[in-house]
Order: C-alpha cells, then structure tokens, then sequence
C-alpha cells in the first residue's frame, strides 16, 4: 500500500470510528428512552438489557453504517479539501479517482461487511431482539416462545406437519401428525407422535404411530407402535418451522428462496411481496458504497468556500434521505404488486449511484 493510500485511509477511519461510535451511542440511547419504561416495568436485570444492546445494533447497522460513513467522509475531505491538500495532489499529476479510491474502497468494504451482517446476524437478531421485548411485557414465556398449533406443508417433499405446540427456543415439538404424501396429493404414511425433538442434526420422535396407506387413502392394516423413532427420510431442519411464524423482515434473503421453494402454490400477491423482501434485503447494504460516491463530490466542492462543511452535510444528507423515501415507496409498489420486485428493490440503487457517479466524474 502507497503512502498516500494510508494517509488517506487514516484520514477517513479515524473520523468514521468516532461517527460509528457516537451513532451508535445516540442510537442506543433513543432506543432506550422507547423502552426503559418496560424494562423497569418487567424488572429486567441490567446483564440483560446489556444483552438487548449487544444484539441490537447488528440488526441496523444497514442503517447506522450509511450515515456514518457519509459524515466521516464529508468531514475527511473537508479538512483536505480546507487545507489545500488535494489541490496539491492534483498538482503533482493524480487524477480525482484515483485520489479517491481508498474512499471508495473503504465504501465496497462497508458494503460487504453490511451485506454479510445483514445476511447472517442480522436477521437473527431482530427476531431475537423482537422476542425479548414482548417477553418483557407478559412475563409469560409460553406465550412467547410456543407457537399453538403450527400447520406446515413442505410441497416439495409433499409432506403435511400439524403441530398442536411448537416451542421456538428448543425446537420441541407436542402432539405431532405428520402426513407423507403422493405425487398425485394422496396420503401415503402418516406418523402421529406424542413428542418430537431435534437431536444430533435430525428429528427425533417419541410415542410414535405408524399408517401406512393404499392409493386409495385405506390404511393397509393396524397402525404399528414405537416408544421412539429417528425420522431420518425427512429433511426439515428447525428453520423451516421457524421461517412460518417469523415476519417476513426477519427472514434472510437465503431463508426467503427456501420458503419460496417450499411453498410452490403461493398466491401471486404473496409471492410479490415474498421477492419484492428478497431483493430489498439484497440491495440495501449498497447504500454504503452509494454514500461513498454522494460525499466524494460535496466533500470536495464545498471544502473552500465559507459554510461549506454545513452545504455538504445538507445537500448529502438530502440525496441519502431521497434514497431512503424512494426505496420505501419502491417497496411498498412492489409488495401491491405494481412494479415487478427487482425492480422496486433495485431502482433506487441505479438512480443513486448514477447521481454520485455523474457527481464523482464532473469533480474538477
């Protein structure tokens, strides 16, 4: 790595720690004034509200991050831009992208990270984060975490669950049936269980009958009796179950292909909005790398004039909120229906960073 590359990067990473840091803090704090009322309502322990916190943040860093690094590099380029710096780089014969592309590549990373987190933790902990919070205002975990009944229909392996409780914590299941059926929709073996359990990456069930069934639906003799049985010719995980009572905004984009394939007969309207999450989930972490391009030019432009820092601010702020109310309006089409998902999950994306790059290009 070139010095100017690390002086750059410092001059970047120094002041996007800190906005990190101080959004995150504000953040937490506003959360706070929200819910501490619940907290001390539920006499929730402190190591637990800490916990809350913890999990938290991941599960809107897609929002924490953008503004984060917008402001961080504003302020970097602006304390370039006030002490002349980039003139002088300009003068020694670099060109602007090539000045700026630490910026921009700090910007792809951010993106990455993002799209990883977003992709893995972050469902999980809104989901988890979600829980929590209705657990402080019962007090019943039942009622929080045992799902009564739960009916699921895998139509690719064409089988039927109905479950009578499913508990969302451990995964163990009360008074399950379990219907295998024919390509032609016929009942072909039919599993009723007093208990059903994951163990060892497969499912477990206990008190088990057993029914097998002709091609005309008529059971084929008595039905056969187990104290426990491994279901080893099934493929659910806990996942699948678990992916039928979460919202949708907790769903990964890889856990929202699988209910798709899962569900084949959706209705159109639900498979629209099912795509529409899909590719909203797929194209928000863009945003950083979109930012990146949006404060190159302000940063630089305003840098010298008196008041430049606060048009900067506004004028990047004010593209990044359009952005914002554009991606929600592009959601809410695609879920109705109007504008086909890729589209209303990826058109804000093209029209922003085409802004920043016809910006980012006319930077003298």
């Amino acid at each position: 790595m070139k010095i100017l590359d690390r002086y750059l990067l410092r001059a970047l990473l120094v002041p996007l720690s800190y906005c990190l840091a101080g959004f995150i803090m504000l953040y937490i704090v506003f959360d706070l004034f929200t819910n501490l009322p619940d907290f001390i309502e539920g006499k929730t322990p402190l190591a637990d509200v800490f916990l809350f916190y913890l999990i938290l943040v991941p599960r809107d860093l897609w929002i924490i991050a953008p503004i984060s690094l917008l402001l961080a590099i504003l302020y970097a380029l602006w304390q370039l831009a006030r002490a002349n710096e980039i003139i002088a780089m300009r003068a020694c014969g670099l060109s602007a992208p090539r000045i700026m592309r630490p910026i921009m590549l700090v910007g792809l990373l951010a993106t990455l990270t993002v799209g990883t987190i977003n992709e893995t933790l972050g469902p999980w902990a809104g989901y988890w984060t979600e829980q929590f919070l209705k657990l402080q205002h019962t007090k019943n975990a039942p009622s929080v975490y045992v799902v009564s009944p739960l009916a699921f229909k895998n139509e690719v392996g064409r089988r039927v669950w109905y479950i009578r409780e499913f508990d969302k914590r451990t995964f163990e299941m009360r008074d399950v049936t379990l219907v295998q059926q024919r390509p032609d929709g016929s009942d072909d073996i039919k599993y009723q269980a007093a208990r059903g359990a994951w163990l060892d990456g497969r499912w477990w069930f206990s008190e088990v009958a057993l029914q097998v069934y002709d091609e005309q639906s008529q059971p084929r003799g008595a039905a056969t009796f187990t104290l426990q049985r491994e279901m080893s010719e099934i493929n659910e995980k806990p996942e699948s179950f678990l992916n039928e009572v979460k919202p949708p905004e907790y769903l990964s984009s890889l856990e929202i292909l699988t209910y798709i394939d899962t569900h084949r007969q959706l209705s159109r309207d639900s498979l629209a909005k099912c795509l529409t999450n899909f590719h909203n989930r797929l194209s928000m972490p863009w945003i950083c790398l979109i930012v990146a391009f949006i404060g190159i030019p302000f940063g630089v432009k305003t840098g010298n004039r008196r008041g430049g820092a606060l048009l900067a601010i506004v004028g990047a702020l004010g593209l990044v909120f359009g952005f914002y109310v554009l991606a929600n309006i592009g959601v809410a089409l695609g879920k109705q229906g109007l504008v086909l998902p890729w589209l209303a999950g990826w058109l804000p994306n093209f029209i922003f960073l085409g802004i920043g790059i016809t910006l980012t290009a006319r930077m003298r």
